[in-house]
């Protein structure tokens, strides 16, 4: 039997790594001596820094430069772009095998999606190999894992999944199966059991919504085709005054329809994510890129993520690169409501999300959240809009815009 080969790999871009004559005084970083990675500039005394060494210097001394000065982030020079550009670099995972010298632009992209030696892990076992091994492991080797869980004590291979109406309906079965003690109140009258078949009722009405409306034509008329959601008997709420403002706009006789898109059914969707495309659920998404648990899990510069994935979701959306993002129609003629959305922060804990809605182009209604690193549902109750826009406010330290998650939207359609 083979002895199998260590598994290596090499994340910092070490100096070692560069392959000819290089001026080491202006390509590497201050802090940590390395090569500059995704390089910042301090606009007081003009020395680069690679994003994270500065941003960790940060954490532990706000505004304060490394070289004694008020810190404010600025692009690099040209100059250092263009002499980083000249960069020929060993891959990281060149002890593994690979032996391609990749210039300094093309080496993330190279690392992280086409190295035939970088490391993965198998979507069936979670065993860590090389990419080129994964095809003949996966048709020879594996043996899938088997996960329980940690909600409804459902076992399940990994390679399936746990679809979260299942899960819900596991739990359901179990409140069904409990049993009633003399004398208290039946378990099935608890307000939590009666949210349970809620959920569980609104999952399997809208299951099928995303994939039905994806095959409809941008340029065609939206009609919504989830079926009907009638709520268990709705106590008088703030939604209901709202629903009785939009009367003069929504037709007396037009049902209600709610429908939760998850970003579970994106079709032909990468494993290491992507922009959410337009036509999606029948919307169009701006910078609102999607993210798998899987690839999150894989990364350990992504595990502030890692949070999102509950009540056995696989996959959510994130705004791109901190920036602001929106969901609108692309046949302005028509509207939809927002009822409720589940979001959180990815790095920062009590950081404020401002939601802004619009109709005909004009700004309807505008709330203020505050988010943490723990999903949390939000109900909206806007009515008759066209456009929904999601904006970050800058983090005090860095001045830089925050990512967040977001799980689902409870769309009134």
């Amino acid at each position: 039997m083979a002895i199998r080969k260590t598994i290596v790999r090499t994340e910092s871009l070490s100096t070692d790594r560069v392959h000819g004559y290089f001026d080491d005084d202006i390509v590497t970083c201050p802090i940590c001596t390395n090569i500059l990675s995704k390089p910042v500039t301090c606009k007081t005394c003009e020395n680069s820094f690679c994003l994270k060494c500065i941003r960790l210097w940060l954490n532990e001394k706000p505004n304060s430069c490394p070289f004694n000065c008020h810190f404010q982030e600025r692009k690099p020079p040209p100059i250092l772009i263009k002499l980083l550009s000249k960069l020929k670099l060993n891959c990281q995972y060149n002890l593994n095998g690979c032996t391609i010298l990749i210039p300094y632009e093309a080496l993330e992209k190279h690392e992280l999606h086409e190295c035939l030696f970088r490391l993965t892990q198998c979507s069936n076992c979670s065993k860590e190999m090389l990419y080129n091994e994964l095809e003949d492991h996966q048709n020879n080797d594996c043996l899938p894992k088997q996960l329980t869980c940690l909600i409804c004590d459902t076992m399940y291979y990994q390679k399936e999944g746990h679809e979260y109406i299942d899960c819900l309906q596991k739990q359901v079965q179990i409140m069904d199966a409990a049993t009633r003690s003399p004398g208290k109140k039946p378990l099935s009258q608890h307000p939590f059991a009666k949210r349970l078949r809620l959920l569980h009722a609104r999952e399997q009405t809208n299951e099928n919504y995303a994939q039905r409306i994806q095959s409809q034509n941008d340029t065609q008329d939206f009609t919504p085709s989830a079926p009907i959601y009638q709520p268990p008997s709705p106590q008088p709420s703030h939604s209901e005054s709202m629903a009785a403002a939009a009367a003069s706009v929504r037709p007396s006789n037009e049902t209600l329809r709610i429908s939760t898109i998850n970003f579970s059914k994106i079709p032909n969707a990468k494993k290491e994510g992507d922009h959410i495309p337009n036509g999606y659920a029948a919307f169009n998404w701006e910078n609102i890129y999607y993210m798998f648990e899987e690839h999150v899990r894989n990364k350990s510069q992504l595990q502030g993520f890692i949070n999102a994935y509950t009540n056995s979701r696989t996959c959510v959306a994130y705004n791109g690169r901190g920036n602001a993002m929106s969901i609108f129609l692309p046949n302005t003629r028509h509207t939809f409501g927002l009822h409720s959305f589940e979001a959180m922060s990815v790095y920062h804990d009590n950081f404020k999300l401002t939601i802004t809605s619009y109709r005909s182009n004009d700004v309807f209604s505008v709330k203020n959240i505050i988010l943490t690193k723990k999903p949390t549902l939000f109900e909206i109750n806007w009515e008759q809009i066209d456009k929904i826009t999601f904006t970050p406010a800058k983090i005090y330290e860095t001045n830089r815009p925050e990512t967040f998650v977001l799980t689902c939207l409870n769309l009134v359609l």
